[in-house]
């Protein structure tokens, strides 16, 4: 954590409010909101399942590399979720990398949301550059990306 700050520092000068005793439990800063890592909450008759992982993206954090370790995370994702949030997209959704020339998505995730979940909504964001909605005809999927690919 103390070195992504410091890397980070020029685009989010607020992390440097971080003491290093609040790494390990950056959760306990958050007092307004509900955080969902691997976990669900019902608000208003939705159920939502949040969870963070993502397929190996230089050293951010929830990096997990591509296959079984990232399904046996969408396995923990239950049946019946009207929204599931993640931070990275399903394959082939919102997920285009123009300087790379390629689709970034995690093809675990989209399996697990087509094949099994089937949310109404699936948000996520990540890809900046793939900000916008697409449906399948079961999902909306959202990616909810409000800044440019470097950060504006």
């Amino acid at each position: 954590m103390a070195d992504l700050i410091k890397q980070d520092f020029y685009y989010f000068p607020s992390v440097s409010k971080l003491k290093p005793e609040n790494y390990e439990n950056v959760q306990s800063l958050l007092t307004n909101c509900i955080y969902l890592q691997d976990s669900e909450v019902t608000v208003r008759g939705f159920r939502i399942y949040g969870s963070p992982w993502q397929p190996w993206f230089y050293g951010w954090g929830f990096n997990l590399p591509r296959g079984q370790a990232l399904l046996e995370k969408w396995n923990l994702i239950p049946e019946g979720v009207d929204i599931l949030i993640t931070h990275g997209p399903p394959l082939g959704f919102l997920d285009w990398v123009p300087k790379k020339m390629q689709r970034v998505g995690c093809v675990e995730l989209l399996n697990t949301v087509q094949r099994r979940v089937q949310p109404r909504l699936h948000v996520f964001g990540h890809i900046h550059e793939g900000y916008g909605v697409m449906a399948d005809g079961t999902t909306t999927y959202v990616n909810a990306s409000v800044c440019t690919v470097n950060y504006q």
